[in-house]
Formats: C-alpha cells, structure tokens, sequence
C-alpha cells in the first residue's frame, strides 16, 4: 500500500517543482511520462526503505516476545498479516475480531491490483497521437487534451476503465484504512500506549508504517487497559487524592460515581437532619426516651430492636 502512497507524494512534489513549457502533445505526453518514471523510481526506493526498517523492527518486538517466523515482516503484504498477529486482540466497533491481520492483508491485495491496474491504463493512454491541440478563437493557444476519438475502437475502453477505476480506488481507500486502523491501534496499544491514536494515524493514514515501526521496537508490550488505569491513579495522586477522588490538592472533590468526597477520597461526614431530635446512638433517657414494647411504662428499648431509635 505505502507504495502508491509514495508515488502520490513524490508526484505531488515533482509536478510542483517541474517547470515544463510544451507547445505539442508529444511534448506533453513526454513531460507526464516523465514524471510518472520518476514517482515510481522514487517511491520505489522510499517504500524500499520503510519495508526494511518495519521489517526490524517488528522482528526485534517478535524475538521479546518468543514469536516465531519473524522473517515474514520482511515482505510485503505478509508484514501486514504478521502485524496483525503481534497486535494480539484487536476490536473494530467494540467487536472482537480474530483475524484482523488476515482482513487487512486482503483488503490490501485488492488495493494493490486496482492501483498497478490503474497504472497500466494510464500509461497506455498516455500516447501523444491521443491528445490534440487546442486553440482558443483568437488562434492563441489553450491547452492539450485528451481526444477519445483518436483512440482504437478496441481500446477506447481504457477511457471508461480510467474514470471507473479512479472510483473503486477509493471505496478500496476506505476499506483498507479501516482494517488498517483497527491492527494497528490494536498494535500500538500494546507498544506505544503514550499515544496509540497518533501512531496509528502515521501508520494507516501515512505511509510512515516502516518508520514508526522501527521506532518504537524497544518499548516492551504492555496492558493497555492496567496502563490507563495506572496513569488515572497517578494523576489522582497529583491531584492529592490517592484513591482515585476527583478533588484539587486535598480539597474535596468527587469520586468516579459523583460522590463528593474528602481529601483522601472518602465520603465527607454529614451533617445529621433530625439533630434536634437526640443522637440514635446514645442511650435512650428522659421523657423522650421512656416507653415500653408491651404498651407499658418501663424503660426504653434496650435490645436495638426500636424501629424509632431517633425519637
């Protein structure tokens, strides 16, 4: 997949920086063509590149944790599968998936056979006695186009598979980004949890997967989910709360549920609403504390069975 995303980028730079005067078409032909050479030399390389330094790096995270096979991160399309397995479990939309890795593998095998077929048309279209010179009514030259008429009949299909394909292109995007972002923060939530969104916006989004792969080969997998948790308490106890209550430097605050909460996290003591009437946990005396359970006048409840203590 990086692959193409290289050619994009390099093709992006090469026409903004590639200043070309043409007045024919084969002169245009000639200048695109030229640029298409040079974005697949270039991306070539780079994804090159990315494809052996994510190939360290996942084998140096396989031999950590005792996985065999590693040197399937070296290839291509078989580096996704295998990141997958390293990613462990891995959820799409809160579902379990057991094969994500196998998913985004295939997923990636269509993008790569729409995109190289793509290639083929573009490069069979780009021929100069296709395209024709257009001028404007004052005879001042307007451009180069592409003139359908001038194509074969046998090959005009080539047109209708250019505009198709640029559309099944995308929906393939989409798919494979999903997959992809499902591996991979699977993946970097066990060895990047600082910050798994962003790395795996690199990796999915970008075709900067090798890099950050090769970046991060080091850090040990961890829980994701006794990390956060481990960096709530931390900041709890910033906070001056060590279990978990929501309070500033001692203040009261509110725990998790709500509750307000002291310092230490406990509820605070409340003050008592019927005060007035005496305290339930002192013995009964007085006028208010004489009755009897049988109707008569002996002292108060003594075995706690009251249901008025209060009173």
């Amino acid at each position: 997949m990086e692959f193409f995303d290289w050619i994009n980028v390099v093709q992006i730079f090469t026409e903004y920086f590639t200043v070309a005067t043409v007045s024919s078409a084969a002169e245009y032909v000639q200048v695109v063509l030229r640029i298409l050479y040079i974005s697949v030399g270039v991306a070539g390389g780079l994804y090159l590149i990315c494809l052996i330094l994510g190939g360290l790096g996942m084998h140096t995270m396989a031999k950590k944790v005792g996985m065999k096979h590693s040197w399937l991160a070296f290839l291509p399309l078989a580096n996704t599968w295998y990141a997958g397995k390293l990613a462990g479990e891995t959820r799409l939309f809160g579902q379990k998936m057991k094969r994500a890795g196998l998913y985004a593998t295939l997923a990636e095998i269509v993008y790569i056979g729409i995109n190289v077929f793509a290639l083929v048309v573009q490069f069979a279209l780009y021929r100069p006695e296709y395209f024709v010179e257009r001028f404007n009514e004052a005879g001042e030259f307007n451009g180069i186009y592409l003139e359908v008429a001038r194509i074969p009949l046998s090959l005009r299909w080539l047109v209708v598979a250019n505009s198709v394909l640029s559309w099944v292109n995308v929906i393939a995007y989409l798919a494979l980004i999903l997959f992809f972002c499902a591996v991979f923060f699977a993946f970097f939530r066990k060895y990047y949890a600082r910050s798994p969104f962003l790395m795996t916006f690199l990796c999915a989004v970008l075709p900067l997967r090798g890099i950050v792969i090769f970046a991060v080969r080091n850090n040990t997998p961890v829980d994701y989910d006794a990390y956060m948790r481990r960096k709530m308490q931390q900041y709890a106890a910033r906070q001056g709360n060590p279990y978990g209550g929501q309070g500033g430097y001692g203040e009261q605050g509110y725990d998790i549920y709500g509750n307000r909460t002291d310092g230490a996290g406990a509820p605070p003591k409340q003050d008592e609403p019927f005060s007035d009437f005496g305290d339930s946990s002192a013995p009964a005396s007085g006028a208010g504390g004489q009755g009897n359970a049988e109707g008569g006048s002996g002292s108060g409840n003594a075995d706690g069975n009251n249901p008025f203590p209060d009173f």
